[in-house]
Formats: C-alpha cells, structure tokens, sequence
C-alpha cells in the first residue's frame, strides 16, 4: 500500500476538489429563475423536440440504438446545464452518430443481429454514407451532405480533443459555463439545434408517420422549433411525413 501521503491529507484535497466543483456548476436558481432562464429554455426548447419523439416513439421501433440515443441525449443536455460544454458536445457528436446507426440498422435486420454479436461492423463514414444515399434524403433539399459532414466534423474535434476547439482546463477554475458568452452561446445554440435538425429527420426517415395521431401541438413542435416554413413543407413532402 502506498503511504506517501496519509488517508486524512488525500480526503482533505477531495473535499477541496469538490468544494470548487460546486462552486463552478451552474445554480439550480439561475437557470430555473434567474439570470440565465432564458438561455437554458432556448437550450431545453431544441432538446424538447427529440423528448417529444421519444415519448410517442412506436413500440415496433425499440432498439438499443435508439436507446442509447435517448442516453446521450439526456445526459448532453445535463451536462451544458452544468456548466461542462465540452462533454456536452463530446455526447451531442454520440448521439448523432447514434442516429445514423439506428437508420441503418433499421433497414438491414440482419446485419443488425450479426453486430450485436460481434460479427458485423462498419466504419463511422459507411453509415452517415447510407443517409445520404437513402431516397428521401435525396429528395429532400433541407439538409444535404456536406453540411452534415462540416458539423460532423465540428463535432469530432472535441471527441479527439482539438486544441483549437477544446478549452484547456487546468483548474477547475478554468471551467468556463456555455452561458458565459453571449457570443459563444450563440455558436454553440446553433450547433445543437443543427445536430437536432438531423436527428429528428432522420427519426421520419425511419418511419415517416412517427407521430401519426398525435395531439397537433406537439406534431406541429419539432417542425416549428428546428425548421423554417419553407423547409417544414419540403420536408413534409419529400419525406412523406403524415
């Protein structure tokens, strides 16, 4: 066993750790009531669109991917209300990732069964490669490939920790919350609501009447929040949304 440094002297430096790290998250106060309120409903506002989709998903469409999406995206959004941007972009790029496996996945059964037991796998470009050549992708003008690709790309510097993206931490000080900078809220806002974008257009492509008899409201929700007019009623037509 270790003795160079006492139980009681590593113990205090825990409790130092911790102490600062309360210090640094985001008040439950200020985002519920206070100065940040309205930041984090305009967070919470893009996040509501996948909740909505979650919570009439159709039974027939259970998936571990699909699961595992729900998990990421949760736990994205905990983590930029906490204050820790960069985890938080790290399980945004997951959960886009997620929604290109659950796409595929759901048009190829087999090969489904083959990779959840170890003997099916494809590299990450293969099944972003399978949305853009899938029909209603095509039809459709709202989203296309490159702007995919360049947000993927966004996304995968904080995964591999890009020094020109990713903040440098030393301390727990240097820990500096998404709703610090206006100017960089906004940067980020934009890149979770084109991640949401994606997502949510992709959950039609997998089954375009998804919210099939669901109260109009919350059908209507998703489209008003992510897209304009115009792309709503592109969409609608291309991916044959009912």
């Amino acid at each position: 066993m270790p003795q160079s440094l006492h139980t009681d002297k590593i113990n205090d430096e825990k409790n130092a750790f911790v102490e600062e790290l309360y210090e640094t998250i985001v008040s439950k106060d200020s985002l519920c009531n206070g100065d940040l309120k309205t930041r984090a409903l305009s967070i919470h506002k893009i996040y509501m669109t996948f909740y909505i989709m979650s919570h009439f998903k159709p039974k027939e469409l259970d998936s571990p991917y699909f699961n595992n999406l729900i998990s990421c995206v949760i736990e994205s959004e905990s983590l930029f209300f906490l204050g820790f941007k960069n985890s938080g972009m790290m399980l945004l790029r997951s959960a886009l990732e997620l929604s290109f496996k659950f796409l595929y996945f759901t048009y190829h059964p087999i090969e489904q069964i083959k990779n959840e037991t170890g003997n099916f796998d494809l590299h990450g470009i293969e099944y972003r490669e399978f949305l853009y050549t899938f029909p209603n992708f095509l039809l459709q003008t709202t989203l296309n490939k490159d702007l995919t690709e360049q947000l993927w790309s966004e996304l995968c510097q904080y995964t591999h920790c890009d020094v020109k993206t990713v903040d440098e931490i030393s301390l727990i000080a240097d820990i500096k919350s998404i709703f610090d900078n206006e100017r960089s809220f906004q940067e980020y806002l934009k890149k979770i609501k084109h991640v949401f974008r994606i997502i949510i257009a992709i959950l039609f492509m997998v089954k375009p009447n998804w919210l099939e008899g669901v109260e109009k409201s919350y059908f209507d929700y998703p489209f008003e929040i992510l897209f304009s007019p115009s792309e709503i009623t592109d969409l609608k037509i291309n991916l044959r949304i009912v």
